[in-house]
């Protein structure tokens, strides 16, 4: 039974297989071939995740995208949607145009997506916050949001009348309102402004009613009933009406009672712009605007009189105890320039803040003539008007020089241009146009600024002379602050007219003297020939010296007798030519100097004569000399022997007389000497006292062995005494002992009857 029951079960399975059919089952790694097979051949479209374990169809990302972001509440970043769907966010970009493909409620905005039911969430936030704060702004909302402006922008301006309800602002795109909040600023605008009696600054109230400034601004035309603004600029100030009346009624009170107005007082009440301000005010006023204030005609009137009775009256008016005290020194400047007509300023002198008559400049003037007159006359007395007019010449020369020079380089250049148009050097036959780099009119501005600075002045009157005449009947008059600048005024007129007066003085000299100038002429004539006699002695004294010491005495004689000589002459030439006289310190190069300005006649011989000065020869000189008075219209007297005689006893004489009256000691010895050798060789000799030692050599043949010892042993005294040694008190005792005797030498010498 057992058997047969597992036959039929046997049975029964057998028949199951025969029907059934058989089942395959592929392995992992055979279906990983088989896609890649698929992908290769591109028969199919798969997106693998991001653990590469799975894969999706592109249909599939796109529902999964919809499906995450309805999920999300409208509004998911692709960054977070690829870590949700476990994709690479490169396969979400490719296939977010497939997601926004025919959908219109679906946006992409900065990374994000966005679908039309969160839009609408946010329309009815932001709705609901303009009804809170009355008033948004797109910038805020931006930050609130995380979205940008313009799509924020866009969302209120599409749902504006419909989710939003509120005015979008015409100043400021932006801005968003509603017509409570307006309202409302309104009425806080108003409420402040009707509160303020005095210039606000419009800051102050925006800190007190807390607008905007750009709301207030665009508010304030239909709240402006109470006052005005200065500006709609930042830091601008609110003027209310009451003020500005009250601002007016006290400029125009001020302005009736004083006839002016100041600046200043206009800044302090609070009005900056006062120019405009004035000219609103007194639009239909006769006015005139100063420095510091604004005056009216009255007080021009009045000061016009003023000035009227200073001319008529012959005096002067201080215009600033006549003006208002604010009124300043360039207030007071205009003022003249506006009453002060040509024919008034021809009669009035304008000082610091006075006018004063010129007919009273003209008295104080007056009492002047006299001191004028007196420092005219000193100044010719003293050369100095005459060196005065030879330093103008001289100048004017030099201008008149820079004249011809400039005058020949134009002739040069004229030359050149032409040379260079004939030749055609250089130019290949082509004509050509030279442009000349001088340019005469700037060097003509400058010779003639060097001559400004170069211009010579003769102070007749110095300022310390002008002071002491006019101080005393200024300070009676009160007007002794003008002191300086009345000065300044009358002292070039003064020194003009002191050059006039000097120049007539001179003038009047000049003809007393070419009256006397023949008698001057023959005086000169004659006194220059007893120089050159006495020159003429001393010459012939030194030649019966030694020949060793004639050298230094010619040189000597020269430097002093024929110095004088020559400066005797200059002199007389200087006078001639009407030129300062020649000091008797000059040196030769000072003469010389002098001179080379003379004119030719002169100039020559007396330059061979000022040579032979530093010479040695005294023949050159007396031939020179002869020559130089030649030029001068002189001539020199033929020798007469017993004149000479007679010169030669006067010499003696007069040494005698000049050694009894002395008391130097030293210079006893030297008198002595020159007197002793007039008389033993009856001829005049001119020695200075270094050459003593060589004369008493030379005399020794003329003097007994006691007078010869005597004078050696007073000349060694004498040395011992100008030494300034320690015998120099005891020498001195010594010669004033011995003097006496050496004087009495001189006066009883006799001429030897024959050479010892």
């Amino acid at each position: 039974m057992a058997d047969w029951e597992e036959v039929k079960r046997l049975a029964a399975d057998f028949q199951k297989v025969q029907l059934s059919s058989t089942t395959q089952k592929l392995s992992e790694r055979n279906c990983i071939e088989i896609v890649s097979w698929l992908l290769e051949k591109k028969m199919i479209d798969l997106i693998f995740t991001s653990d590469g374990k799975e894969y999706l169809t592109p249909s599939q990302l796109v529902q999964d995208i919809k499906s995450e972001l309805y999920v999300n509440g409208g509004r998911i970043n692709l960054v977070d949607l690829a870590k949700l769907i476990g994709v690479d966010l490169a396969h979400i970009n490719a296939h977010i145009n497939d997601v926004l493909k025919g959908q219109k409620d679906i946006h992409s905005v900065l990374g994000q997506l966005i679908d039309s039911s969160y839009i609408t969430k946010i329309a009815g936030e932001i709705n609901e916050k303009l009804i809170q704060q009355g008033q948004i702004n797109v910038s805020k909302l931006t930050i609130q949001y995380d979205l940008p402006a313009e799509f924020l922008q866009q969302t209120i301006e599409k749902n504006l009348d419909k989710l939003i309800f509120g005015k979008q602002d015409k100043n400021d795109p932006r801005i968003f309102f509603t017509e409570s909040f307006i309202a409302r600023c309104k009425a806080r605008i108003r409420g402040a402004l009707g509160g303020l009696t005095r210039p606000t600054p419009v800051a102050a109230i925006l800190a007190q009613i807390d607008i905007t400034e750009k709301l207030f601004f665009s508010l304030f035309d239909q709240t402006s009933m109470y006052g005005n603004l200065t500006s709609r600029l930042a830091g601008a100030q609110y003027i209310p009406n009451v003020y500005a009346r009250s601002q007016n009624e006290w400029v125009q009170n001020f302005y009736k009672q004083n006839g002016y107005v100041e600046f200043d007082a206009l800044i302090r009440i609070g009005i900056s712009d006062y120019k405009n301000y004035i000219k609103k005010q007194f639009a239909n006023e006769k006015i005139l605007q100063l420095n510091s204030c604004v005056v009216n005609q009255s007080i021009l009137d009045r000061i016009e009189a003023d000035i009227d009775e200073c001319i008529s009256s012959k005096s002067y008016v201080d215009l600033q105890t006549n003006l208002p005290s604010v009124f300043n020194e360039n207030d007071i400047k205009l003022v003249l320039d506006k009453v002060l007509t040509n024919q008034k300023l021809q009669q009035t002198l304008v000082l610091n803040c006075f006018v004063i008559s010129k007919a009273f400049i003209e008295k104080i003037s007056k009492d002047c003539d006299e001191l004028v007159k007196e420092k005219a006359k000193k100044s010719v007395e003293s050369g100095k008007y005459q060196q005065y007019q030879t330093s103008l010449q001289v100048s004017h020369k030099s201008l008149k020089f820079d004249d011809v020079e400039e005058k020949v380089d134009k002739r040069e250049e004229r030359r050149k241009k032409a040379a260079g148009g004939k030749t055609g050097g250089g130019t290949q036959g082509r004509e050509t146009k030279t442009k000349s780099t001088k340019k005469p009119g700037r060097t003509t501005t400058k010779q003639v600024d060097d001559f400004e600075e170069k211009k010579v002045v003769l102070n007749i009157l110095t300022e310390e002379d002008l002071t002491s005449a006019i101080q005393m009947p200024l300070e009676e008059e009160g007007l002794d602050e003008l002191m300086q600048p009345i000065i300044d005024y009358l002292l070039p007129k003064l020194n003009e007219q002191g050059i006039e007066i000097a120049g007539n003085i001179y003038a009047t000299t000049i003809a007393d003297r070419t009256a006397n100038r023949r008698q001057t002429h023959n005086e000169i004539q004659n006194k220059l020939n007893v120089m050159v006699g006495d020159i003429r002695l001393y010459e012939k004294g030194l030649k019966l010296l030694p020949a060793d010491c004639q050298a230094q005495l010619y040189k000597y004689l020269l430097k002093t007798h024929c110095t004088d000589v020559v400066t005797e002459i200059l002199n007389y030439v200087a006078a001639e030519q009407n030129l300062n006289p020649v000091n008797e310190n000059f040196n030769n190069d000072q003469r010389l100097k002098f001179i080379n300005d003379l004119p030719q006649e002169y100039k020559t011989p007396l330059a061979n004569l000022t040579k032979t000065l530093s010479g040695q020869s005294v023949d050159d000189f007396m031939a020179a000399v002869e020559e130089g008075l030649a030029a001068c219209s002189m001539i020199i007297k033929k020798i007469d022997k017993k004149k000479d005689r007679t010169t030669i006893l006067a010499h003696k004489h007069e040494l005698l007389e000049k050694l009894n009256s002395c008391t130097d000691v030293a210079l006893i010895l030297h008198l002595a000497i020159l007197v002793i050798f007039t008389t033993a060789t009856q001829n005049m000799l001119h020695a200075s006292g270094r050459h003593l030692s060589s004369l008493l050599t030379f005399l020794k043949q003329y003097l007994s062995e006691e007078e010869y010892s005597e004078f050696m042993l007073y000349y060694d005294f004498v040395t011992l005494m100008l030494a300034a040694g320690s015998e120099s008190e005891n020498a001195k005792e010594k010669l004033k002992e011995k003097y006496p005797n050496i004087v009495k030498i001189a006066n009883e010498y006799k001429r030897p009857g024959a050479e010892k």
